[in-house]
């Protein structure tokens, strides 16, 4: 997958600016890079899902495919995208990571 691509962000509730579409790219890049060879698919979703007290809540969901089909999820909200985003960011690259290392150990007891 190529991350200077314009990335699949689907946005509910809430309008990603250039800024913002910049900074995902940027942090996908910077977390994600190094597994590309393996990632056939990303899509980050991004809505407002409640309130704490006066201030809204916004929920980020990364929905990440890995080479033979495998599909992992991570959600995570927060008070801001940002905030949101960089904690699924956070899993979803230890999450890639415990997984490539369990199919290739499963590759080596063959």
């Amino acid at each position: 997958m190529d991350f200077a691509e314009p990335l699949p962000i689907r946005a509910f509730g809430i309008a990603p600016d250039p800024s913002s579409q910049a900074y995902l790219s940027e942090r996908v890049g910077g977390k994600l890079g190094k597994f590309a060879l393996h990632i056939q698919g990303l899509e980050i979703r991004m809505k407002r899902t409640g309130q704490a007290g006066e201030d809204p809540l916004i929920s980020c969901a990364l929905s990440v495919t890995l080479d033979g089909g495998v599909r992992l999820a991570v959600e995570r909200t927060a008070l801001a995208a940002r905030e949101a985003f960089d904690h699924a960011m956070g899993v979803a690259e230890r999450l890639i990571r415990r997984t490539l290392q369990h199919q290739r150990h499963q590759l080596q007891s063959l």
